[in-house]
């Protein structure tokens, strides 16, 4: 559990705002309590203003600061390894890469929102083929079918 404070002068909202982000179970980062405080000289909490608060940069913020144990109890980014985008651009997707996808799968989906797109762009297929890429890593167990839908 990670809280996240950021005045209104940092947010651009009219509020002080406070996020409780946790992770939920699945590989993604969710907004489980968010808290808006009225600033001195400021306009009073109101619906409207309320519904215009994105959970994203939240999100995002604590995923790019979030570090997770990797083999050999190295501290690195929950993202693939690093010799994963290269390998895959030089010699394609193996069954071997299906845990590393998933994990660039999710990583991307915290950052961006958009992980098909986004990896079709980086590694220069289509997005069908990423697709088929991320059905084999579903029926091999590393990611759910649930992690694949918003």
């Amino acid at each position: 559990m990670v809280n996240v404070r950021v005045t209104a002068d940092e947010s651009g909202y009219p509020y002080d705002l406070e996020a409780t982000v946790e992770p939920d179970g699945t590989g993604k980062l969710v907004v489980t309590k968010l808290t808006a405080e009225q600033v001195d000289g400021g306009p009073p909490i109101q619906r409207g203003e309320l519904a215009k608060i994105s959970v994203e940069p939240f999100v995002r913020f604590v995923a790019a600061e979030t570090v997770m144990r990797a083999e050999g109890n190295r501290l690195g980014l929950p993202g693939p390894p690093e010799d994963f985008w290269d390998r895959i651009a030089e010699n394609g997707l193996t069954d071997d890469d299906l845990p590393a996808l998933a994990r660039a799968y999710r990583w991307v989906r915290l950052q961006e929102g958009k992980p098909t797109a986004l990896l079709a762009e980086e590694f220069n297929v289509s997005p069908a083929t990423v697709r088929r890429w991320v059905s084999r890593a579903v029926e091999a167990g590393f990611l759910t079918q649930a992690e694949r839908t918003k």
